[in-house]
């Protein structure tokens, strides 16, 4: 059987992502079902890795310029919506895989990006 990883990205607007305006008990429970979830990934060996983001403001955009790399403040894009985390699983089927991203958003309660990972990027090089 073959397994394909698939990588599934958070986003939603900055302020959403801001746990101190929650109710404590709204973020116990968050954590809790986000650690359910994450258990249940691993449980199922579907679980590559995972990690939320520290927030926009600690960003870096990096370029080169004349052979040199430069960083300035900030992500490159402007938008109100920012990502957020991701998570990378192994799933059998794009089904399963649409499944685990449709439990994913309703756990963060933002719109959940998949997107198959392309191992074999720059294979015939």
């Amino acid at each position: 059987m073959t397994f394909v990883k698939y990588m599934l990205m958070t986003f939603g607007d900055e302020s959403a992502w801001d746990w101190s305006v929650w109710p404590k008990e709204r973020v116990k429970d968050h954590f809790q079902n986000m650690a359910a979830f994450i258990d249940d990934l691993q449980k199922s060996d579907e679980l590559v890795t995972g990690h939320g983001l520290t927030p926009p403001s600690t960003a870096l955009t990096v370029e080169l310029r004349d052979g040199r790399p430069v960083a300035s403040d900030g992500p490159f894009a402007e938008s109100k919506e920012v990502l957020a985390g991701f998570l990378i699983v192994e799933t059998e089927s794009h089904d399963r895989a649409v499944e685990l991203a449709g439990r994913f958003a309703g756990l963060v309660e933002q719109r959940v990006e998949l997107r198959p990972v392309d191992e074999d990027a720059g294979a015939e090089f």
